[in-house]
């Protein structure tokens, strides 16, 4: 790969950052969640709450110009490029289910530590020396897992039957 088009990748990637926010990004993290199946203007304005379709159709037209989806030949929409910028790129997808990074660590963490205490059947002093940075790290991951959970694009995950508008 040649040096200018790492450059222009990486400056797509910059306008990303600064592009994909509120409402696109919504728009975007709706797609990720539920990327096999093909998705309409009037889904995506039902499931986001937007108060008409021509606001969805914005968004979906932001997004093809950033080639991140395509619109196929019935009108529906199909995420074509899978990008980790800005919040999205804190979080795992597989499949519908998405989890942020630091929850893998957190588990893997207190798995351990809980280990640790039921083989050690003395609870001295020196036990809970030895696993102070271990309880230090799981705290510390389970603050971010929960911090970039709070983050995340929480609009496209209202489910269908909500009535509630969001503030985003």
């Amino acid at each position: 790969m040649s040096l200018r088009n790492l450059s222009s990748e990486k400056l797509s990637e910059d306008k990303l950052f600064s592009e994909l926010r509120g409402n696109t990004l919504s728009v975007y993290w709706y797609f990720l969640t539920r990327r096999r199946n093909p998705i309409g203007v009037r889904e995506v304005q039902r499931a986001l709450h937007f108060s008409s379709s021509s606001t969805a159709d914005y968004h979906l037209k932001k997004l093809i110009g950033f080639g991140l989806i395509d619109k196929n030949s019935f009108g529906n929409y199909k995420v074509k490029r899978v990008v980790k910028v800005g919040i999205i790129s804190a979080f795992l997808f597989v499949g519908r289910f998405v989890f942020p990074k630091h929850l893998i660590y957190s588990i893997i963490n207190s798995v351990m530590i809980l280990l640790f205490l039921l083989s050690f059947a003395e609870k001295s002093l020196i036990v809970f020396v030895a696993l102070l940075p271990g309880i230090l790290a799981t705290v510390i991951f389970w603050y971010e897992t929960l911090t970039v959970w709070k983050r995340k694009p929480w609009r496209a995950t209202i489910s269908k039957n909500s009535n509630k508008r969001s503030k985003v």
